[in-house]
């Protein structure tokens, strides 16, 4: 993967951003709202880890598997934050998320680079749309969501089964591509038919 826009270059990590990735799982703010990212107890060394197996999947071309693409700063090649990206094991659909470093926030990075990315990616694989889940409480992300093209769905409660309880409220986006071919697009108030026909 690799995208340009106007201030940004998204593209897939190299083990020499390693430094570059921790420092995003150990920022504060994705701290707070995602503690779990790659994994709660992560340790430096390991990001490389992460790296390499990001690597492979765009290399097998597998689009399913979780993973984390870079966004870099297009005049100086610093890495300022990450999208995540993978289909949701609940959902079964494409989510797209996005991390950025604490002090490279309120610029509107985020959403040039999710903008880029989302209308990448359904043109090159014929997926209709994705979607973005963020907790309610995360009002920054929500603006992020709708800077980028997303419209907000639902909001939703989870059922935790395994804990036989609900948890916390999430917000459910959906963002349709530009070249979409579907005549109607659902948000909750129309039915959806189906996918695009190229």
């Amino acid at each position: 993967m690799y995208i340009e826009t106007n201030r940004l270059i998204v593209r897939t990590f190299r083990e020499s951003d390693a430094d570059a990735l921790y420092r995003i799982k150990t920022d504060p703010q994705v701290m707070y709202y995602c503690p779990d990212l790659l994994d709660v107890e992560v340790q430096p060394a390991e990001t490389v880890n992460y790296i390499r197996k990001f690597r492979k999947f765009e290399e097998n071309g597998d689009s399913n598997p979780w993973r984390c693409y870079a966004v870099a700063l297009r005049h100086t090649g610093e890495v300022v934050g990450c999208l995540t990206f993978g289909k949701s094991e609940m959902l079964h659909e494409y989510e797209l998320g996005w991390m950025m470093i604490g002090e490279h926030t309120g610029h509107g990075y985020a959403a040039e680079a999710a903008e880029a990315f989302a209308e990448e990616f359904c043109r090159t694989t014929a997926v209709d749309y994705l979607i973005v889940v963020m907790d309610v409480d995360n009002p920054a992300s929500r603006r992020t969501a709708e800077n980028s093209g997303f419209r907000l769905f639902e909001k939703r409660t989870v059922y935790d089964y395994s804990c036989n309880r609900y948890c916390d409220d999430y917000y459910y986006f959906r963002r349709y591509w530009s070249g979409c071919t579907l005549t109607e697009k659902f948000y909750g108030d129309v039915p959806y038919t189906g996918r695009s026909v190229n």
